[in-house]
């Protein structure tokens, strides 16, 4: 392993947990207290009962799948295990791609910038596993 892919794994490891921090605190606490009622009377509007518990089932499928991601990427420094990985770092891409879609949609631009830059050090980490192998 050369010292710019170990970087990049403990770059990617670090943004993702930190992504996974902002995604609790905001998907799992904040957002289910603020749907359920918990704010100022002029700022509450009607919602839905179940709406709290969609934002918190959001969060926790958010957290598993960055979780997924991390398990991958440490997966990726077997080679036994490198083909499982790629496919579980190809899924965490794509829901960070959606991530990036929601938080540029709902203007949450903190999650907007974890899940680019995720995406980009999963591009990087994942590209060795899909490249052709020298003859």
């Amino acid at each position: 392993m050369t010292r710019s892919s170990t970087a990049a794994l403990l770059g990617a490891m670090a943004l993702i947990l930190l992504e996974t921090i902002a995604i609790v605190l905001f998907f799992c606490i904040a957002m289910p207290l603020l749907a359920g009622g918990i704010a100022f009377e002029d700022e509450t509007a009607a919602a839905p009962a179940y709406v709290p518990y969609v934002f918190l089932v959001a969060g926790i499928v958010m957290v598993g799948v960055n979780g997924w991601a991390a398990r991958g990427l440490w997966a990726m420094q077997s080679p036994h295990k490198a083909s499982r990985a790629s496919s579980a770092l190809v899924g965490a891409g794509a829901a960070h791609v959606m991530l990036l879609g929601c938080g540029l949609l709902s203007g949450e631009h903190l999650f907007t910038l974890f899940a680019a830059a995720v995406l980009a050090l999963l591009a990087v980490l994942v590209r060795p596993a899909f490249a052709k192998p020298a003859d």
